[in-house]
Parts: C-alpha cells; sequence; structure tokens
C-alpha cells in the first residue's frame, strides 16, 4: 500500500497484502474484515495480530489493520494519526534505493535496534527511555527527521526519507518529510520484538496524537506468559 498524505507531499506505508481479521471484545469472538466504522468505547482484542493484544479505547477508533504482525488503530476522524504495531521489526536497509530489505548485521533486540535507529544521521533521536507496556519490556523513542536532511527515497516524490523498518509484513516503513512518532521497541519472553508505533504523519500532529493515543496504550496487554521474564533492555 503507498498512501499519500493531506501535508505530506509523500508518505509510503507499503503494508504487505497479508489478509486480516476483524476486533472482537474478549467474549464473544468475531471474524471478518478489519473494523470500517468506529467502535463503541470497550476493551478489545485482536484476532489477527500474534501475540493477541487486549486494549481499551473511547468512542471513535477504527481498526485498519489486523493482521499476525501488523495492527493498526487509528482515529475515524483523522487518517493522518495512529498506533501501528509490527511484529518482529528489522532494521531497514539503508541503501539509497530503499530496497524493502533488512539492513545486514543488525540485531534484532530493543536495545539493539535503539542503537541502531539512534545513529541513523537523518533522524533526531531522543535518549532512549526504559519503557513496560502490556506485560513487555523495552525502550522508548521519539523520532524525527533532520530539519537538514536532503536525501530522499526514489518512492517519496523528492521528499526527504530515511527508512526505519522492514519486516516479513511489511515493505518499507520510512520516516517522510515533517512526520514525528513516539516507537516504543519491546522484547518478547521468547525472543523477538513488539514495535508499538504512535505516528503523526503530520508532525504538527503529534501532541494531539499523545494526548488521544496514551491511554490506549498503557490499557495493552499481550497474551504472552505472565511468568516469563523479558530480556532486560
Amino acid at each position: 500500500m503507498i498512501r499519500a498524505a493531506g501535508a505530506l507531499a509523500a508518505l509510503v506505508l507499503a503494508v504487505a497484502a497479508c489478509g486480516g481479521a476483524s476486533l472482537a471484545p474478549p467474549t464473544p469472538a468475531a471474524s471478518g474484515l478489519p473494523s470500517v466504522t468506529p467502535m463503541p468505547a470497550g476493551t478489545y482484542t485482536s484476532t489477527g495480530f500474534q501475540p493477541p493484544v487486549t486494549f481499551t479505547v473511547p468512542d471513535g477508533w477504527v481498526v485498519t489493520g489486523d493482521q499476525p504482525l501488523y495492527f493498526a488503530l487509528q482515529p475515524a476522524d483523522n487518517d493522518l494519526i495512529g498506533i501501528h504495531l509490527f511484529g518482529d521489526p528489522l532494521a531497514a536497509s539503508q541503501d539509497a534505493s530503499c530496497p524493502a530489505a533488512p539492513e545486514p548485521g543488525v540485531g534484532t533486540t530493543s536495545s539493539e535496534l535503539a542503537a541502531w535507529i539512534r545513529e541513523r544521521p537523518g533522524l533526531v533521536v531522543s535518549t532512549p527511555t526504559m519503557a513496560t507496556i502490556g506485560g513487555l519490556r523495552g525502550v522508548g523513542l521519539d523520532i524525527a527527521l533532520r530539519a537538514d536532511w536532503t536525501q530522499a527515497c526514489p518512492f517519496a516524490n523528492g521528499v526527504p526519507s530515511v527508512p526505519l523498518i522492514n519486516s516479513p509484513a511489511i515493505d518499507h516503513w520510512v520516516v517522510v518529510g515533517n512526520e514525528r512518532l513516539r516507537l516504543y521497541l519491546l522484547d518478547l519472553p521468547d525472543g523477538g520484538t513488539i514495535a508499538v508505533d504512535l505516528d503523526a504523519f503530520d508532525g504538527d500532529q503529534i501532541d494531539d496524537l499523545l494526548g488521544r493515543a496514551n491511554a490506549i496504550v498503557r490499557s495493552m496487554q499481550f497474551a504472552v506468559d505472565p511468568g516469563a521474564a523479558s530480556p532486560s533492555p
């Protein structure tokens, strides 16, 4: 999926078509396509994303993806902001051609991915903070493009951009233009990582996004063995 949105001249969210399933409240279960109408306020559990994630939303949020390695929530009144979850995120290739491939030699733990992201010359990245979401531990980062960065991926129509994440479920997740995001990298108890991305494709809306999304993220609970300890970040 290639998507250009509002104030952004180009935004690439190349998500592989993996099929999907709708959300369902914990009981009874439901099936079908991702929600296309706003959900009533309540607590829901993903049916596609693994491990399943349970979360609570106020009125007016929409599920825009629920696949084994990708899950997304957006407010129905604004598709420029949202919460995106990725399973098994990998560092994206930094080749100038921006291929849909991982960067060789980069580890996959939260600390390894965070260290690699902070080294990207085109990004402004905050100091990592320890984070715990849904029973998983890891790190949090605030990320934006450097104001003087000029390099652009071939598919970004000349808009400055830096590839960030590649995974089995997505071709490109790229920081473009004035986009801003808060990224949590969480370690799974049995190995592997989940990324929780609070993403404002129009970076001027980051405060609005955080105001809407922080409570949802705090409510998340991943269906993992509570007796297993996540690796330390």
